[in-house]
């Protein structure tokens, strides 16, 4: 066998010296060289397809807008823009919903694809906290999605209050999800006290998918930071990482000396 053949020369001299000496098969008129690079080309196309299709993602926001989250909407804008803007420049497809709740429940959007995203403005704080309803609607909306990996994250401070639906209810839903292999995570926020993990005992949450943050300094920045490590993780390992709120944890702990890291522009 030729030199450049043991090293894998891509020309077509070499590609039909493999062939005709693996299959014993004569041109007879046919251009065999320019076959394979076609034949290569189709199996290239579908093992990226099935890459693409394997990776694709959806992400469901489901964010808290009464009265005490005011001085959140703007900052959650951002992160969620700039989370879409990065996104759309990946190979992968990423899919987002976001729904609003406080005494109303308001989906927003549902399965945005990040590639034809529009940017969204901020909104305003009233009402109280209708979490079991926001939580049902926005989930099931999304039980059909096609994608290979879906992220639920609420974002919120208070509990519930007058929701038509049973805490019962939503620990059934997100139960039946997470056996699907969907993520289910709590973000609360500490700034106004409480625990995560106790809060998502009562939503049916595993304690592992729960932490409190600090809407202080950087801390909604670093919450869709952590989302795009987590798409990252689900994308190469197929798992969440035991320390996925390892930078959320930190900055909660020291509001003011904790940063999210900095992002290259895209342009």
């Amino acid at each position: 066998m030729s030199e450049d053949i043991m090293k894998g020369n891509n020309s077509s001299t070499s590609k039909l010296a493999l062939l005709r000496q693996s299959r014993s098969i004569k041109k007879q008129g046919v251009d065999i060289g320019k076959a394979i690079d076609g034949f290569v080309a189709s199996i290239d196309d579908q093992m990226m397809m099935a890459e693409i299709k394997r990776n694709s993602a959806c992400v469901n926001l489901i964010v808290d807008r009464s009265d005490s989250m005011e001085g959140t909407p703007a900052q959650i804008a951002d992160g969620l823009n700039g989370f879409a803007t990065r996104q759309a420049a990946k190979i992968y497809t990423t899919k987002i919903s976001l729904t609003l709740f406080d005494d109303e429940v308001t989906p927003k959007f549902v399965n945005w694809d990040s590639k034809q995203f529009v940017p969204i403005k901020p909104w305003e704080c009233v009402g109280c906290t209708n979490i079991y309803d926001a939580t049902i609607s926005a989930i099931s909306s999304i039980q059909k999605a096609d994608a290979n990996h879906k992220l639920h994250l609420i974002i919120t401070d208070g509990r519930n209050t007058g929701s038509e639906h049973p805490k019962e209810e939503v620990q059934k839903l997100i139960t039946s999800r997470e056996s699907e292999g969907e993520h289910v995570f709590l973000l609360y926020n500490k700034y106004y006290g409480g625990d995560a993990k106790e809060y998502a005992q009562e939503l049916g949450i595993k304690e592992s998918n729960a932490v409190n943050f600090n809407r202080e300094g950087d801390g909604i920045k670093i919450i869709f930071q952590t989302l795009e490590d987590l798409l990252d993780a689900l994308r190469t390992t197929g798992t969440v990482p035991k320390d996925w709120a390892k930078v959320i944890k930190a900055h909660a702990a020291n509001p003011l000396g904790v940063k999210a890291r900095e992002i290259r522009s895209l342009m």
